[in-house]
């Protein structure tokens, strides 16, 4: 009996203890649950280091519990994290993890969702036969299953893709109606954009096969669905196409009306396009701290983790030597794990890094031309004084901006290796004169005066990396105003050496301003080391300036020099060798020559951007030019279809056709007018890229007059294929 009562005592505590353990493992599990919630929600506010973060413990918590469908929605995380990032091939490996352990875990739809972002993934990579593969892989599952709403999106995917590159409009529609038809009963897409853009696209197809009736009614449809949700973007284009096909009707009034729709529609796109930029801009920089922080947490787990054990190891002393050797060998093996993870986040964050600085290098310089040259072209105008000393200002701080920007984009090329240098044709006295006035603002605002000491023996035109030798000038310059005041800043330009190809040029810039002591000429050239300026009005700077000149220099093979006594000005020099040119200079008369003959010629400008359309037509109106603007490829497309132009101007990035595809479509039309790239990418990406798609040459923005027209006037008047 007693025995009998202890054995009974012995399994009542049993019993209590496994079910507690089960309680605490189902809190654990739905803690988890919520916790991989949580990562979804911080993926879409574009917090991906704290989703990777999240997901990560998700993912090390459910392989410990064997739990396929927390590791399901995990590794989702993880593949939709790293396809915004850039990551294309972590992100296929985490997806396809992902639809594994959905399948795994039996949960279908969640499976036919991943499998249809496989193939979107795929079709980013313009792998079209693999894309559709997938897409039929996720309708057949979602088929053959109870979970047919998930496959309206492979569907419209499918369907897109029959439609557009096969032109096959009775399979397309097909698609379309099956997807239409669960789309009626779906809450899964219920308010979603897919929906507009469905009734969008059937509305096309019925309109190339003239089902009138259709056509009007998905329209109809489509737009009450767009406005009914503010989905912009299919209101934009819905109504760009009915202009296009009233305007094909000759119905011109209903085409102005749709147009004017449309002009509406993509003002408010262009609103919300600059806040989202300003969200990937916060969010990439927000993604850096965050993966900071999960290096310093893994390092806290493994300081614990060791502390755990050392605690441990002191109960047992015989044991904590075997112990310790063990855990050494172990600590050797996790870091170097732990090395190889790093070594890949840090790859992911310098192509996330890279794309960043070039796409913000485009968006803050085509703003920027805007400002400079506007500025510079009023200030040609009859203003009174007042309203030139702000046009001044308003030059010197574009100039002055453009200057940070480039100083800034130098620094990430010299840091990732990626700085090369550019062969140019130029004209040293003009470059130096042109800088001069871009700074001719700061100069009186300091009441300094400036000198220039030109040795007239240097050749008219030289070759070499004359935007880099521009940044060396302006940031010399701006360094003698800054600590000079009441002075004169000299610039000095002397021959050295010439040879029969090459001439070896001394450039100088000196100032009689405060000097720098002795001590203090080798930290100048450090990166954000800065010297107290003159006043409290001088600028004070990034500190980026001389260790950018410091950089360059080095990389064009020639070392900056330094002679200062303190509080007797500085000296800064270098010199360059420079290879000659049998180009002649452009004087005022060539230029009025180049501009007489490009009279009433017929420039087209495309452009997405109204104050770049407006700056550049106004340059061309100067020397009466004749030019037509439009704000995107496919307008320009079918302008060129009506009328015939001497030369087109083309913008690079463009919403979806860029300037490289537009020149594609009109060059594969039998169409071979003069096209020149009006772009503010650097010449590196342009060049890759220009002689594939047959452009007769590009002009930088921002850039002088002179080069400007002469590049037109080679494409136009001596129709040289290249220029």
């Amino acid at each position: 009996m007693k025995y009998n009562y202890l054995l009974a005592i012995f399994l009542l505590n049993f019993y209590s203890y496994t079910s507690s353990a089960q309680v605490i493992d189902r809190v654990m599990e739905d803690s988890m649950y919520k916790e991989i919630e949580r990562a979804y929600h911080l993926f879409d506010q574009f917090d991906y280091g704290a989703a990777i973060n999240i997901s990560d413990r998700v993912i090390d918590y459910a392989t410990k519990t064997n739990n396929n469908h927390l590791k399901a929605k995990a590794y989702n995380v993880l593949g939709n994290t790293y396809y915004n990032t850039g990551n294309d091939s972590l992100c296929l490996d985490y997806l396809f993890k992902s639809r594994d352990y959905f399948l795994k875990s039996k949960d279908i739809g969640n499976a036919i969702k991943v499998i249809s972002d496989i193939g979107v993934t795929y079709r980013e990579f313009d792998s079209i036969e693999k894309s559709n593969a997938y897409f039929k892989e996720a309708i057949e599952l979602g088929r053959a299953s109870q979970n047919k709403d998930e496959i309206i999106y492979p569907l419209y995917n499918y369907a897109r893709y029959v439609y557009d590159s096969e032109q096959d409009y009775t399979t397309a529609l097909a698609y379309y109606k099956e997807a239409y038809e669960l789309s009626k009963t779906s809450s899964l897409v219920k308010g979603r954009s897919i929906i507009g853009h469905l009734y969008m696209k059937m509305s096309d197809i019925y309109y190339e096969i003239d089902d009138v009736a259709n056509y009007d009614f998905y329209y109809n449809e489509s737009l009450a669905y767009a406005k009914k949700y503010q989905f912009y973007g299919i209101l934009a284009t819905l109504y760009r196409l009915q202009s296009d096909r009233y305007y094909t009707d000759g119905q011109i009034e209903k085409a102005f009306l749709a147009l004017r729709e449309y002009t509406q529609v993509a003002d408010t796109i262009y609103t919300f396009r600059e806040l989202e930029i300003a969200k990937e801009v916060e969010a990439s920089i927000r993604m850096i701290d965050n993966e900071e922080e999960l290096v310093r947490a893994n390092k806290e787990k493994e300081k614990q983790a060791v502390a755990f054990k050392k605690a441990k190891v002191s109960n047992f002393i015989f044991l904590a030597l075997i112990l310790f050797l063990l855990f050494g060998v172990y600590a050797i093996f996790k870091k170097n794990k732990q090395l190889k993870v790093a070594k890949e986040k840090a790859e992911a964050l310098s192509n996330v890094k890279s794309k960043f600085y070039s796409e913000i290098s485009h968006e803050l310089r085509t703003p920027l031309y805007g400002v400079i040259e506007l500025s510079r072209l009023l200030l040609k105008e009859n203003v009174n004084s007042s309203h030139k000393e702000y046009l001044e200002s308003l030059n010197f701080s574009g100039n002055h901006l453009l200057s940070l920007i480039n100083n800034v984009l130098q620094l990430n090329k010299v840091e990732s290796g990626m700085m090369t240098l550019e062969f140019l044709e130029f004209k040293p006295r003009i470059l130096i004169l042109d800088i001069v006035e871009s700074l001719e603002y700061a100069i009186r605002h300091s009441n300094n005066k400036i000198q220039l000491d030109y040795d007239t023996n240097i050749p008219d035109v030289l070759v070499g990396d004359s935007l880099k030798l521009s940044q060396i000038l302006i940031n010399l310059i701006s360094n003698a105003i800054k600590f000079t005041s009441d002075g004169t800043i000299t610039i000095i330009t002397k021959l050295v050496d010439e040879q029969e190809e090459e001439a070896t040029v001394y450039f100088a810039i000196k100032d009689d301003g405060i000097g720098i002591s002795k001590e203090n000429q080798t930290k100048i050239f450090e990166e954000f080391y800065q010297e107290h300026a003159k006043s409290e009005m001088s600028f004070k700077g990034t500190g980026l300036g001389l260790s950018i000149v410091k950089m360059t220099l080095d990389a064009m093979g020639s070392t900056i020099h330094i002679d200062s006594v303190k509080g007797e000005g500085a000296i800064f020099s270098f010199e360059l060798k420079l290879s000659k040119s049998t180009k002649a200079i452009i004087n005022d008369a060539d230029l009025k020559d180049l501009t007489e003959d490009l009279r009433h010629k017929k420039i087209l400008i495309v452009d997405d951007n109204k104050i770049n359309l407006l700056v550049t037509k106004k340059i061309l109106d100067q020397y009466e030019i004749d030019s037509q603007v439009v704000d995107s490829g496919e307008k320009a497309i079918a302008l060129i279809k009506e009328t015939a132009f001497d030369c087109i101007l083309m913008d690079i990035h463009m919403p979806e056709l860029d300037g490289y595809e537009t020149t594609k479509i009109i060059r594969n039309m039998g169409d071979f007018t003069p096209i020149i790239a009006l772009t503010a990418t650097s010449s590196e990406e342009i060049e890759r890229k220009m002689n594939s798609q047959q452009m007769n040459g590009y002009i930088l923005k921002p850039f002088i007059t002179t080069d400007f027209i002469q590049k037109i006037h080679c494409a136009v008047v001596q129709m040289k294929k290249e220029c």
